[in-house]
């Protein structure tokens, strides 16, 4: 794949990130289009949301799931029960590693957006390592207990 390619294809993807990563931001109501969303999901089993009058970015499908923006989020809330990406679930399965003895780090995003990762797993992207490993169960009481506002870095400067 050439070069140029490969950077479209990934900035295409960039456009549309989880909800977790980065929720769709406001823009004037005159660019806004229709103001309906669409609830749509990643090859990760990540969610999103994106305008239904723009096309979806690759890498990403709709689930069918169409509304306002805070009804397209109440909709993620509900469904998205388990916000490890698929991967790492595949990966815990095919091991068969017991949650409560694997070792797992909890990692933090540019956004301050928490994460667990499994503990030999390297860095990739803007997440950097807190310094807390722990089993799965005590990664994910350590992030209840510290993140409080879960929202982006960025939408809290605001």
């Amino acid at each position: 794949m050439k070069q140029d390619d490969m950077m479209n294809r990934l900035r295409k993807a960039a456009l549309v990130l989880p909800v977790v990563a980065m929720p769709v931001l406001a823009t004037p109501a005159s660019a806004q289009g229709s103001g309906e969303y669409q609830v749509v999901i990643n090859h990760e089993e990540q969610y999103s949301i994106w305008p239904i009058d723009r096309d979806i970015p690759e890498g990403w499908n709709s689930t069918g799931e169409t509304g306002t923006k805070e009804e397209c989020h109440a909709y993620i809330e509900e469904v998205w029960i388990d916000m490890r990406p698929l991967s790492l679930r595949k990966k815990i399965q095919k091991e068969r590693l017991n949650p409560g003895d694997a070792g797992y780090k909890v990692v933090i995003n540019h956004e301050e957006q928490y994460a667990v990762w499994l503990k030999d797993q390297d860095m990739t992207g803007k997440w950097r390592e807190t310094g807390q490993t722990c089993s799965l169960k005590d990664c994910m009481a350590y992030i209840e207990e510290v993140w409080i506002d879960m929202r982006p870095l960025s939408l809290r400067k605001k």
